[in-house]
């Protein structure tokens, strides 16, 4: 099976989707955040499900979308997945911006 980790950059961008979120609807951004996490077995299960990032251009790396979500993700090898960020499809996306 696939092993999944979270950059600490994924783990800051859900803290900060979860803080938004709370300020207008607790509940909500609980289930949101569930939500984000949930995918993490998909995404073990079918690591290609995502399409490749266009503006990276690499088979590597992936995006699975979700809501007004970005999950992008880097297949290292058949066993090895590390989700890289969580980005807000309505702001621009640099390939600088997934890897710093």
């Amino acid at each position: 099976m696939v092993k999944i980790t979270w950059s600490k950059q994924a783990i800051e961008d859900i803290y900060k989707i979860q803080q938004f979120y709370s300020s207008v609807a607790t509940n909500f951004s609980m289930k949101l955040v569930d939500q984000i996490f949930e995918k993490e077995q998909l995404i073990a299960n079918h690591p290609e499900i995502g399409r490749i990032v266009p503006e990276v251009n690499n088979s590597s790396v992936r995006e699975l979308i979700f809501r007004n979500f970005r999950i992008i993700y880097l297949i290292f090898d058949a066993e090895q997945i590390t989700i890289v960020t969580i980005h807000e499809s309505s702001r621009p996306l640099s390939s600088k911006s997934i890897f710093d």
